[in-house]
């Protein structure tokens, strides 16, 4: 197992802090203490070194937040780290550790990872689909039970000890691990890893890499796929796919965690030859996946349909709401609900127009990163 050292001084580095600052600004930058740090930005970073070498950065216990979650709207408790040091300081750490996480992560551990989304997930799986008929007979799916909240953070510590051996660099990443207590409703609660912190998506991700090994080495599943903490697991094999998930559960109790009850083991989507459709198509990361096709999740439609109707409406359009249309885009391109697309969107919003506001924005920000970057060789 490789190990490693002296992360410190990359941490610290003004290279590293700048570009931290410059990513954790991003859509963002017309709250007042961004401003702030974006327009003095050398004083932020030497500040924020000097907290760092003599141990005084101190991160205050927050409130958590409750919040409406993602397309499904689901509840979930979250932390809103301080812009000032901790949203710069997740990013500064992530880029660190960036090339250590992705050098031993699993090809299709997907989300939260850059180039890693949904679309790339979706593409595996169709193709897979498309090309092994006769292999995907049966589908298992499954999601580890509040995993974020209950994932053991003494083992996420114990999995960063086997490879870094840099103590400093430790004593920082711990530092942020364990302002994982919050308050709630006048109580304390345990966030595990708290959604919301910008390091907690990376640390999942990398943390699952036993849970990945296990299921493709051990179990030889010829077809998995994992989402963060949700799963899918293709096979010509019913019991093959009941006994994965009994050692599956198993497993998880091993490390702290625990398999979701509500797992499913199904017959996947088919015509019989009587041209009856037989089987269920399976529901993930946010797509419809048949044997012919791939639909997009209606729920997604519906708030790509009505983002769209809102920007319709505003004389000016800006970076952000540009930003997310587009995104929406990309799950109508690559699916077989194109056409919804054409009708319910095309016709309300200048799809170039968006283009070239983002296209404009980025530009600059490269342009000030390179200028950063050459007035720091100098």
């Amino acid at each position: 197992m490789k190990s490693y050292n002296h992360l410190f001084e990359k941490l610290i580095s003004y290279e590293n802090l700048s570009e931290a600052i410059e990513k954790s600004s991003l859509g963002k930058r017309e709250r007042r203490e961004v401003k702030k740090v974006l327009e003095h930005k050398d004083e932020y970073i030497k500040r924020l070194q000097y907290l760092l070498i003599n141990k005084k950065l101190k991160i205050r216990k927050h409130e958590a937040v409750k919040i409406n979650d993602g397309i499904t709207a689901k509840i979930r408790l979250i932390i809103k780290p301080d812009y000032v040091y901790e949203q710069i300081l997740h990013h500064a750490i992530v880029q660190v550790l960036t090339p250590i996480f992705m050098r031993s992560m699993y090809v299709f551990s997907c989300g939260s990872l850059p180039g890693r989304g949904g679309l790339y997930g979706k593409r595996y799986l169709a193709k897979y689909i498309r090309e092994h008929p006769k292999k995907v007979k049966y589908a298992a799916k499954g999601d580890i039970s509040k995993f974020f909240q209950t994932v053991s953070i003494e083992r996420v510590k114990e999995k960063f000890r086997k490879i870094i051996h840099d103590e400093k660099f430790l004593d920082v990443v711990f530092l942020v691990l364990d302002s994982n207590i919050a308050t709630y409703k006048g109580e304390n609660i345990n966030m595990g890893l708290p959604i919301g912190y910008y390091l907690s998506q990376w640390i999942a991700n990398w943390f699952l890499q036993d849970f990945d090994y296990f299921i493709k080495q051990k179990l030889k599943i010829k077809c998995y796929i994992r989402y963060v903490d949700d799963f899918v697991l293709l096979s010509p094999n019913k019991k093959e796919l009941h006994k994965a998930i009994k050692e599956i559960s198993e497993y998880l109790e091993n490390i702290e965690l625990h398999l979701k009850s509500n797992y499913q083991v199904f017959k996947f989507a088919y015509t019989d030859k009587n041209g009856k459709a037989r089987g269920r198509p399976i529901d993930f990361m946010g797509f419809k996946f048949y044997r012919d096709r791939t639909l997009l999740r209606r729920g997604i439609m519906l708030r790509a349909v009505r983002k769209a109707l809102k920007i319709s409406k505003k004389t000016k359009l800006n970076w952000y709401e540009c930003t997310q249309l587009l995104c929406y885009l990309g799950w109508f391109k690559y699916t077989d609900t194109y056409k919804v697309f054409e009708r319910f969107i095309k016709p309300y919003v200048n799809i170039g127009e968006c283009k070239k506001i983002v296209s404009l924005r980025q530009k600059r920000i490269n342009k000030r990163l390179k200028n950063e970057s050459d007035m720091a060789k100098i």
